[in-house]
């Protein structure tokens, strides 16, 4: 088999950054740029615009193990031409809200829905098919495209106050059409599909046992490993039900679970608390989210290649402590002068932690059932994941310093997150079985 120059796999993820930059910066983060106009034409309260993303994440998490398996079955791009396809038809509907049900509806119903279908769950199932050995850097390079849409949310900000949000919500779905479904011509399932190898080993013997990955059964391997070295053992390839009944995936759902607020309070809140408490012009405020985002690209990069070498667990230990001091103190910022380094204590440990979802549940349960697997972790991410920016925005809606002290609450949670992740095992052979538990099958028969 001939070698091609540049592997198709990095082709890949070179469409998923752009695909991701364009997500973030109109939908993920673009949110914050909407929130504060919306919020002074229409008079919404912080709680109820925040319910608009924890409905959405709600959304996201009932449907992410039927998304993941329609991913799994019928392969990315499918998913991504039909949910991109969505989402530039909700920017466009968007445009023209007059309430706060029509907002939910067109949030719910066509970016929301269109965003789990068509972005980061149907692009991380083709890059951890594509890549093993480089599979952290993979996933490093393809979130960092959200990083740096995020940080271009600025020019969404800058849009809107010039021309409009109506206007600017119409631009995002054009964009969304004429940059994202072209790109997801490139999007391939697997490389056999293309009589390719992954990681672009050129020896078909190799697919399965990359090189610098040892056997099962190599006990020196182990031995001589340090004890913060990644194992570098054959990775797992458990299907759903095996990965169900791992204690593994227990603690990687509660480890998430406890994180999960923190993705919808950074998207929602961290602008208008920053506008809010240092009377900040509009556009400085989603500036600061820019940078915010900008800066966790370095953990995206950083910790992803770092994920390759180093074991998976302790870097999440590690990043979650952090990650609680950052927020910790970002919630204590009194003056634009310390916005900057409190950002970046808080961001580069945020932007490391992103990645490692994917790499941690590839290392763990394989390939197999990425995407399924991947939609029931979130569902257990449900709670947090929905009443977090509720919560946050009802405290600032109730309380003098109600931002202050839901970030301080949730900082202290990461503290709980870190110890939990280090109890996580990898799973080893004999591996539970297969099967569909009784209850289902006896069901299923009837």
């Amino acid at each position: 088999m001939k070698r091609a120059k540049l592997f198709y796999g990095w082709y890949i993820v070179g469409a998923g950054i752009v695909i991701g930059t364009l997500t973030s910066a109109l939908f993920a983060y673009g949110f914050s740029a909407f929130f504060m106009p919306w919020k002074k034409q229409f008079g919404w309260t912080r709680a109820q615009l925040g319910g608009v993303v924890g409905l959405a994440r709600l959304e996201g998490g009932i449907a992410g193990p039927i998304t993941g398996w329609c991913v799994d079955t019928f392969g990315p791009r499918k998913m991504m031409l039909m949910g991109i396809g969505a989402m530039g038809i909700g920017f466009l509907l968007l445009s023209q809200i007059s309430s706060i049900t029509h907002l939910y509806l067109v949030f719910l119903i066509f970016l929301a829905l269109g965003s789990s279908l068509g972005t980061f769950r149907p692009l991380q199932v083709a890059i951890a098919n594509w890549f093993m050995r480089k599979r952290g850097r993979a996933m490093g390079l393809l979130m960092s495209g959200s990083g740096l849409g995020g940080s271009l949310v600025f020019l969404l900000a800058i849009l809107i106050e010039r021309v409009g949000w109506e206007s600017a919500a119409i631009t995002a779905g054009i964009l969304m059409w004429v940059i994202g479904l072209p790109l997801t011509l490139i999007i391939r399932h697997r490389p056999a599909d293309m009589g390719l190898n992954i990681d672009g080993d050129p020896d078909p013997d190799r697919n399965d046992a990359p090189s610098g990955f040892a056997s099962n059964d190599s006990a020196q391997d182990q031995i001589a490993r340090k004890w913060w070295q990644k194992d570098k053992r054959i990775e797992p390839d458990l299907g759903v039900w095996q990965a169900l009944r791992t204690p593994a995936f227990w603690i990687l759902a509660l480890t998430y679970a406890v994180w999960a607020a923190m993705p919808g309070i950074t998207t929602v809140h961290v602008a208008p608390f920053l506008q809010e408490e240092l009377e900040l012009e509009y556009v400085t405020a989603v500036g600061a989210l820019s940078f915010f985002v900008f800066a966790s690209i370095f953990g995206r990069l950083g910790f992803g290649v770092l994920g390759d070498y180093v074991d998976t667990r302790i870097i999440m230990c590690i990043l979650f402590v952090f990650q609680g001091l950052g927020l910790y103190l970002f919630s204590e910022v009194t003056s634009i002068e310390q916005v900057p380094f409190y950002v970046i204590v808080f961001a580069i440990p945020y932007g490391g932690t992103i990645p490692m979802r994917s790499i941690i549940q590839g290392y763990f349960f394989g390939r197999r059932s990425f995407g399924t697997i991947s939609g029931l972790l979130q569902f257990v991410d449900l709670p947090a994941t929905v009443a977090a920016p509720i919560w946050v925005g009802w405290l600032a809606d109730t309380l003098p310093d109600g931002y202050r002290l839901g970030f301080k609450i949730i900082a202290f949670t990461m503290v709980v997150a870190a110890a939990v992740i280090l109890f996580a095992r990898r799973p080893e052979e004999p591996f539970p079985s297969a099967a569909i538990p009784k209850i289902f099958s006896r069901e299923l028969s009837t």
